[in-house]
This record gives C-alpha cells, sequence and structure tokens, in this order.
C-alpha cells in the first residue's frame, strides 16, 4: 500500500483535475496553491503537485519572487493558434461563397480535432430542391469524413495512431487495415473521398489547405448528394477545390 493515499488517486482523476485547474485561469489571472485546493477539493501538497507540474510543462508560470501562477507560454500558444482558426475562417468565408456559387454545391471547411473533424464554416446552396444541410459547429469521426481522411493522412504516424486510437472503431483490425490503406492512396493523390459514409445519400470530396511549409492547416470539402456527386465528377470538383484552396493560403499566408 503507497504511503501517501494521494498517490493512489487514478489517473483520469487526475487529468480531470489538471484540466480543472487550467480552467481557473478563466476566471483567476493568477493562482495560489490554496486557491487551487479550495476550489479543487483537494489537499495542498496536490494543489502543489498539480501546479508544479503545469509549470513544468509550460502551461503556467511564476513571475520571478512570486508565489501566484500565471498563464505561461505554452496557453498562450494555444490561444495564438485558436485565434488564428478564427481568423482562417474570416478569410476562407469569402472563398467558400466562390466556390459554392461556382459548383452550386455545399462547400465546408473544417479542422482536425482529435479522432473527429470540426466544422468551422459551411455554405449551402439554394439552387437545388435537394440539399445538404449546413454542418457548421458540427463534429464527427474524421475516418467517415473526406475532410477527415485528408487531414489525417498528413499526421506523423505516432500522431496518426494516437488519433486512429480515439475511434471507436478502432480495436477492430479490419477497420484499422482498411483506414490505413486508404489513407496510403490519399497520400499518393492528394485528395479524399466519402461515399455515403458519413451519411446515407451524401458523398463529399476534400483536398487540404496548406501552411508555407506545405502541412495542412484545414480541409476544403464539397458535399453533395450522392445523384449529384457520382465518381465521375469528382476529378472537376477537385480542380476547383485546390484552386479555392491556394486562394485561401494566399489570403491567409500572404505568399502562395
Amino acid at each position: 500500500m503507497p504511503k501517501d493515499h494521494e498517490s493512489a488517486v487514478p489517473p483520469v482523476s487526475s487529468t480531470k483535475n489538471t484540466l480543472r485547474v487550467l480552467m481557473l485561469l478563466e476566471d483567476h489571472p493568477s493562482l495560489r496553491v490554496v486557491d487551487v485546493s479550495k476550489e479543487l477539493g483537494v489537499a495542498g501538497s496536490t494543489a502543489h503537485r498539480l501546479l508544479t507540474s503545469l509549470k513544468d510543462e509550460g502551461f503556467l508560470r511564476q513571475p520571478p519572487g512570486s508565489r501566484l501562477y500565471v498563464a505561461g507560454p505554452q496557453i498562450l500558444r494555444l490561444a495564438r493558434h485558436f485565434s488564428d482558426q478564427n481568423s482562417l475562417e474570416r478569410v476562407a468565408h469569402v472563398h467558400l461563397e466562390r466556390l459554392c456559387k461556382q459548383v452550386n454545391e455545399a462547400v465546408n471547411l473544417q479542422v482536425l480535432v482529435g479522432h473527429e473533424v470540426l466544422c468551422l464554416d459551411s455554405v449551402v446552396e439554394d439552387r437545388h430542391g435537394l440539399q445538404v444541410r449546413s454542418i457548421r459547429g458540427q463534429r464527427v469521426s474524421a475516418s467517415v469524413s473526406a475532410a477527415g481522411k485528408v487531414l489525417l493522412a498528413a499526421l506523423k504516424p505516432s500522431d496518426l495512431e494516437e488519433s486512429l486510437a480515439q475511434d471507436p472503431r478502432h480495436p477492430d483490425p479490419d477497420w484499422a487495415a482498411t483506414v490505413h490503406a486508404e489513407l496510403a492512396t490519399i497520400r499518393e493523390f492528394g485528395y479524399a473521398t466519402n461515399m455515403g459514409e458519413r451519411e446515407p445519400g451524401v458523398h463529399a470530396v476534400a483536398v487540404p489547405v496548406n501552411d508555407t511549409s506545405g502541412r495542412p492547416i484545414a480541409a476544403l470539402a464539397v458535399a453533395a448528394p450522392s445523384v449529384r456527386l457520382p465518381h465521375i465528377r469528382v476529378n472537376g470538383l477537385i480542380n476547383h477545390l485546390r484552386t479555392a484552396s491556394a486562394a485561401i493560403a494566399l489570403d491567409y499566408y500572404g505568399s502562395a
């Protein structure tokens, strides 16, 4: 038996408390050990251990000569990252509208979040009676999304395995083999399709939106009812998507 019962706290509980400490920064610009202890309902030693771990990882820092903990460089980097995503959404919107009019189908801008993709923006066409609805703000498993597959295919092997491990179907070896085979094809051709995997009767094709070093920061997709997006139409849509993707990157970074 451990001498200190706090060392026996399950990892999930410890992780939860760590996240709660970070959330405290929303209302408190600086934190003390006693504050964290009170807010989380844990012993002072536990609070100190949590704060020290976060400081060691750069999520918190202590001003010289102070016992207070404030937001560290890693927190600030994350804040800038998500601020950049919001800026990307604003920059990309006009291009989504233009692309929607060109192809006369729904257009989506999506980013990878763990094993899911989050739709930052969605522009839906209004010329057809049969339409694909807006998915703005929705999240779905990346492995069944054209945009998600494009972004998964660009991950480093270790990051890819970590992402796929979160998917509910991960224990199925046949599923994993199929996903890896499809991602290899996507890397070769630079685009991905979803032929009814996410939603029956809806097809989609997607390409990456790359940063200046060629790494994807988002994916741009066209979605349509299957009757309007057969395989024969994919190549034409890819040309439109790549042109729009390059235009977004040009506006966002100021260089191709």
